[in-house]
């Protein structure tokens, strides 16, 4: 597929279940999702996401109001940190950084260095981001502006990477609210069904989570599988892309998709190729 731009939506502090080496983090039984859910019980529908495949990653142990689609139009997955730092923000440099011939940068300025297209980063203060020295980031301080935001650029016809960082479930999740948790994926949500008309068939849509905070356990963040959902318009049929072991397939696939020189030191693998 000839994409031009990847959108990546990051549900920052999502988690959809206890990540394999859990134990190690002291977060055996995290469920960020799940408990999310339960606490609206019957309420609980996103409809958007679960068109995308939400409740698909989830196939086996479905989360309460997200059953199965049996039709996804998203290619669906879950993904993990690799790194043993679990932190807020060491999600973000797993995620964008890759070892080139030279040395170790980030796609979001090698696109722009080398190739000349937009990275554009919608944020409220992160040091990662804001270190990004090719990028353009724009502050916001709510998801209400950073939607409106990432809707003005996506309906301009600019090529390369435009990030978007999503703040209020993860406010919610630290402060131990879950009817804000609740609120807060609801209105990605609704933003959601509204980016998906506006984008171009060349655009790459990638919804995921940078790290996983369940407000039940005693422990921030917490260690746990994150969701990958991947769509583009000119593909009405989605299929699992399983479980990816690292997120800087996500950077992979970024890379690949602006063809950068990534070395086989990388620990990322595009999943470029899968979705077809």
């Amino acid at each position: 597929m000839n994409f031009r731009r990847v959108i990546v939506l990051d549900l920052a502090s999502l988690g959809v279940g206890e990540c394999s080496d859990a134990n190690r983090f002291n977060s055996v039984g995290a469920d960020t999702l799940g408990h999310i859910a339960v606490h609206d019980g019957d309420d609980f529908q996103l409809p958007t996401l679960n068109r995308l495949g939400l409740g698909n990653i989830r196939y086996s142990d479905p989360v309460v109001g997200l059953a199965p689609a049996d039709d996804p139009i998203g290619f669906f997955g879950k993904i993990r940190s690799k790194s043993r730092d679990n932190s807020t923000l060491s999600g973000l440099r797993e995620m964008f950084d890759f070892q080139s011939l030279t040395r170790t940068t980030s796609v979001i300025d090698s696109i722009v260095g080398l190739l000349g297209v937009h990275s554009i980063l919608i944020s409220n203060y992160q040091s990662y981001l804001s270190n990004q020295n090719e990028a353009e980031v724009i502050p916001v301080n709510t998801d209400d502006a950073g939607f409106e935001q990432l809707h003005q650029q996506v309906v301009a016809p600019n090529n390369g990477l435009l990030y978007f960082r999503t703040m209020g479930l993860q406010e919610s999740n630290a402060s131990d609210d879950l009817k804000g948790s609740v609120d807060a994926l609801k209105l990605v949500d609704q933003h959601l069904a509204r980016l998906m008309r506006e984008l171009y068939s060349t655009d790459l849509l990638i919804i995921t989570a940078s790290f996983a905070n369940d407000s039940t356990l005693d422990v921030t963040p917490t260690r746990e599988y994150l969701p990958l959902i991947a769509y583009t318009s000119s593909s009405p049929e989605g299929k699992a892309l399983g479980i990816r072991r690292t997120l800087a397939d996500i950077g992979a696939t970024i890379g690949e998709i602006f063809g950068l020189d990534i070395s086989n030191e990388s620990i990322g693998k595009s999943f470029l190729g899968e979705l077809k």
